[in-house]
């Protein structure tokens, strides 16, 4: 049966600024999308289109790129949406509680608050799944890299040391913005955080860390620029 103080509506506030504003992050977080998916599909597009692509490593990348896109096609749009319409609804089953998410998209944390009921059973099972979730993979990441610094330290040349650390200091950069966040947004307790920062991480790894990604691992590389020159050129020959 339905009671007459229920709550069947979740209202989003967003940023909560003023209109130019909104507009601003509307339009930044609309270009970094659309060239998000853009980035990727290409990236998708290369490693099928191009034999010398057919490799465990370019396979991988594109899986990455398809992650990415998901990722971001989840969010991203609704997102956009809160932002223009500064405050915008969704309707759920009935719920019985506050109903005004202050954030940008439905995620655990700004959920959790909205409760009646006591929530640090699932917020204790939430910190214990983050474990293989994000910190051993974060630590394979770091002890990987650690050992492939000490591989380059090996190389005699001084070009050849800086290209590598080049490449490396890129990767590690992107992987530190993506867990690093994602562990101060599910691990680190929020007392004395403000929303605004934690709406600001939350940008990070699901809007800004799929946007870099192929420029980092993909577009960078010399077997992508050969393959993408040689479909420019193929393409040009057919038109």
């Amino acid at each position: 049966t339905t009671h007459k103080g229920n709550v069947t509506t979740f209202f989003f506030l967003g940023f909560n600024s003023n209109a130019v504003y909104n507009l601003l992050l509307f339009t930044l977080v609309l270009i970094i999308y659309i060239m998000t998916i853009c980035g990727n599909c290409l990236i998708i597009m290369l490693v099928n289109y191009s034999k010398t692509l057919h490799s465990p490593m370019y396979f991988f990348l594109s899986q990455l790129s398809i992650s990415d896109i998901i990722l971001t096609t989840d969010i991203a749009p609704n997102m956009l949406n809160i932002v223009l319409h500064e405050r915008t609804s969704v309707s759920f089953s009935e719920f019985c509680g506050p109903n005004v998410i202050d954030y940008l998209f439905c995620d655990f944390n700004p959920l959790v608050e909205l409760s009646c009921s006591d929530t640090s059973r699932v917020q204790m099972e939430t910190t214990l799944s983050c474990v293989p979730v994000l910190i051993l993979p974060f630590l394979g990441i770091v002890v990987s890299y650690i050992y492939i610094v000490l591989t380059i330290m090996k190389i005699s040349s001084f070009s050849g040391r800086l290209k590598s650390f080049s490449t490396c200091s890129s990767h590690l950069t992107v992987v530190f913005i993506f867990y690093g966040t994602l562990i101060a947004a599910y691990l680190i307790p929020k007392e004395g955080q403000s929303r605004t920062t934690s709406k600001i991480m939350s940008l990070l790894y699901t809007v800004f860390t799929p946007f870099v990604n192929p420029f980092i691992y993909s577009l960078r590389n010399k077997d992508i620029k050969d393959s993408l020159k040689t479909l420019y050129i193929n393409k040009r020959l057919f038109i």
